[in-house]
């Protein structure tokens, strides 16, 4: 409902309506119309947004109540659940911590500018952008799909590139031998001694550079021992609050790809395999999946990517070398092919990556540091 008053000459109108989260009334004004029937006509065009958007006009929105309904109107409908997953971590964790409590109209160029070089410094250049895209996004639409900000004040932002970036870590060929040896032992406790899954995962990680995901997600079905090939067109993650696992399409299209094995990775797989089977004859009370994973806990179920986490914290110890996460073994494997003189379109394809500009950027300090020994090894060759 709409009201109407002259003040000081103009005309200005007070709307009273329902916020569609809180379901609480809220009062909104505007004045500075001259007549009478522009402040109704434009009292009316707020009317209907209000009904149709649940937002506040002219960006007194703020980014709290903003990007809730931003996300599950514009993002999670059409994203895989990995996706969501990691782009809700960087709205919780670093989106609103810094722009909640702003109304979208007072977030300025010059403060987003200097939050994205405080970012800069904690992140590498990858990951700011992703923040910074997540963030034009959801302003964009403000813009053109809400119509609650005449214009965003991020377009053209350039982001500050990070000139102390982290190199990648991964293990040398001796670390990663040391560490499948040590992923052999028998975990401390384990109700299932026999088994030897977790060496089978370990070498499989180290020897194919799979996801975590990917990995968790294989059933017997993507593997052929007899041909020495591995498909993989799948991912497992474990969405926030939730104990259910959700199997979705890998994380690109050029994700899905087929992997050739090498002939220990294929011995290792076949020796699991008969493993497995043996362990469902010795121990009943582990439930046969239906799908026929590669990896999954004595329910039945997918390994959750933590578990597995936590578990390579103690080889790594057992082993003697840095404790990095899981994902170290795919940029080791990655490493190792270069240092073999692999192609990097071949490290491209073999790593799903979209691109092989994507291999070249992430692996950059191996490949310089390839190119000078094989300059050094051409000036040898051609002062002998």
């Amino acid at each position: 409902m709409a009201s109407f008053r002259k003040i000081r000459g103009s005309w200005e109108y007070r709307i009273r309506y329902k916020d569609k989260q809180s379901g609480k009334w809220k009062e909104t004004s505007k004045s500075g119309f001259a007549t009478k029937k522009e402040a109704q006509l434009a009292a009316s065009e707020a009317n209907l947004d209000f009904e149709y958007y649940g937002f506040q006009e002219d960006g007194k929105e703020t980014m709290y109540s903003y990007m809730e309904k931003w996300f599950e109107l514009y993002k999670r409908p059409y994203l895989k659940q990995t996706t969501i997953d990691l782009q809700e971590r960087n709205i919780n964790n670093n989106i609103l911590p810094r722009w909640g409590n702003y109304k979208l109209r007072e977030i300025t160029r010059s403060e987003y500018t200097e939050w994205l070089l405080e970012l800069s410094k904690k992140y590498a250049t990858g990951s700011v952008r992703r923040i910074h895209s997540i963030m034009s996004a959801a302003i964009n639409d403000a813009v053109h799909e809400f119509r609650i900000l005449r214009e965003t004040p991020l377009s053209r932002v350039k982001i500050p590139k990070n000139n102390t970036e982290a190199k990648i870590k991964f293990y040398s060929v001796n670390e990663m031998n040391a560490l499948i040896e040590a992923s052999k032992l028998k975990v401390k406790h384990a109700k299932y001694q026999q088994s030897n899954m977790y060496y089978a995962m370990i070498h499989l990680l180290g020897h194919t550079g799979l996801r975590i995901g990917e990995c968790l997600s294989l059933t017997w079905s993507d593997i052929d021992l007899e041909n020495g090939k591995l498909t993989v067109n799948k991912t497992v993650s474990y969405p926030d609050k939730s104990n259910r696992p959700v199997v979705s399409s890998t994380k690109t299209t050029s994700s899905e790809r087929i992997i050739e094995l090498d002939k220990a990775t294929v011995n290792v797989l076949k020796t699991y395999s008969i493993n497995q089977k043996e362990l469902y004859l010795r121990y009943p009370s582990i439930l046969k999946p239906a799908d026929k994973l590669l990896f999954h806990t004595a329910d039945g179920l997918h390994y959750r990517a933590n578990v597995v986490r936590d578990q390579f914290r103690v080889f790594c110890k057992r082993a003697n070398v840095p404790v990095l996460s899981p994902h170290a073994l795919r940029h080791s494997h990655a490493v190792h092919l270069l240092e073999a003189g692999a192609n990097i379109k071949y490290v491209s394809s073999r790593l799903g990556h979209k691109s092989i500009k994507v291999t070249a950027d992430t692996y950059l300090h191996i490949t310089k540091k390839i190119e000078r020994n094989a300059l050094d090894l051409y000036e040898k060759h051609i002062n002998l």
